[in-house]
């Protein structure tokens, strides 16, 4: 008898005659739905919870609704099909991340940059650099802007120099979380000409590939001298790391990106099957279901390794089959209905459009 995850990916099954289910308009963003997602996001906020699971906390979800849509809406400028009044529309995102966004990090201290309170949170921290990086990128930055580009770069290499990984939460270290900072940095270089973030950038990406060549793999969690302390790789946080450094196009995002497809990653309903499906933890591993995994479903798949695993292999030229077969699954096990109505799911449609819209900056 199939699996219950293969039974619905059978009865789901719709495709074409090359194999491949066919794309609905809700799989590029129309400009009305990103209007609807932007007013969901500065008005109402996102619910600190996965899937509307009130059982499910994701507190930083206020972030990466701000952080996501300011991705998507740069990538748009990048390709030429800019939304209206892109600029106001990143700087009020900007100004969301700067202000409400900040509350689940500020219990940990903050510091004072260019007038802004900020939290210490090297993973809040990372953020509003990529928002920063996305501006001056897309040629929408001000003299405001680029000045706190600058100074929360310097602070952030200042703060990097002392300890190379620094907490996300309280003193819990997810070397994951410090891939955003990494590539912020390496884009601040590159963009502002400062060697400092530079090699910063490049010396804290090279201590994460550093981590992912341990035997065990690449750390959940480590200690402030890097010893892992949740020594298990998951599927999110390799997903994760492979993506953002890809958008900072860093060449060893293939090193992440590589690790979860091999160790994470299946076709649950065979080859024959267009569906792929990523694990949160290795194979033969039953690893417990928190908040930032995600649901985990029949087979230990995992929502949240298989929603981050889009965009870390759209990304990836040697993993296009992947993520069109990941794309695939989400299409057919529910994210139809999110993305038709993005204002009742701002999270979950703003990772997903980020995931299948994502571009090296």
């Amino acid at each position: 008898m199939p699996s219950p995850l293969l039974s619905l990916l059978l009865l789901a099954l719709g495709t074409n005659e090359a194999g491949r289910t066919d794309t609905p308009s809700t799989e590029v963003p129309s400009e009305h739905a990103l209007e609807q997602l932007e007013r969901r996001i500065l008005g109402r906020g996102c619910e600190p919870r996965l899937l509307g699971d009130a059982s499910r906390r994701f507190v930083e979800a206020q972030l990466l609704c701000d952080g996501h849509l300011s991705f998507i809406l740069v990538q748009r400028s990048l390709e030429g099909r800019p939304l209206p009044e892109t600029p106001r529309r990143l700087k009020s995102l900007l100004d969301d991340a700067l202000t409400r966004a900040r509350a689940p990090f500020l219990r940990d201290g903050a510091t004072v940059i260019q007038g802004h309170s900020l939290p210490r949170s090297v993973l809040y921290r990372g953020y509003v650099l990529l928002m920063l990086a996305g501006m001056e990128r897309a040629g929408v930055s001000d003299a405001r802007s680029t000045a706190l580009f600058d100074a929360l770069a310097t602070q952030l290499v200042e703060a990097l120099e002392r300890q190379l990984l620094l907490p996300s939460f309280g003193k819990s270290i997810w070397p994951c979380d410090s891939a955003p900072a990494a590539a912020g940095l390496l884009l601040h270089g590159r963009l502002r000409g400062d060697a400092a973030s530079l090699a910063m950038g490049e010396r804290l990406t090279a201590r994460l590939v550093e981590l992912a060549a341990l035997p065990s793999g690449f750390p959940t969690k480590v200690d402030a001298r890097g010893k892992p302390v949740e020594p298990l790789p998951r599927g999110t946080t390799l997903a994760w790391t492979g993506a953002f450094l890809a958008m900072g196009a860093h060449p060893s995002s293939a090193t992440f990106t590589s690790a979860l497809v091999k160790g994470h990653c299946d076709y649950p309903g065979g080859a024959l099957l267009p569906f792929a499906a990523c694990r949160e933890w290795p194979r033969g591993v039953k690893g417990k279901e928190d908040s930032a995994s995600g649901p985990l479903l029949q087979g230990g798949y995992s929502v949240g390794a298989s929603a981050l695993a889009i965009a870390a292999t759209r990304l990836s030229a040697e993993h296009q089959d992947w993520h069109v077969d990941l794309r695939n699954t989400a299409r057919e096990m529910g994210i139809r209905p999110m993305l038709e109505k993005p204002h009742q799911h701002p999270l979950e449609t703003s990772l997903y459009w980020w995931g299948t819209t994502a571009r090296p900056w």
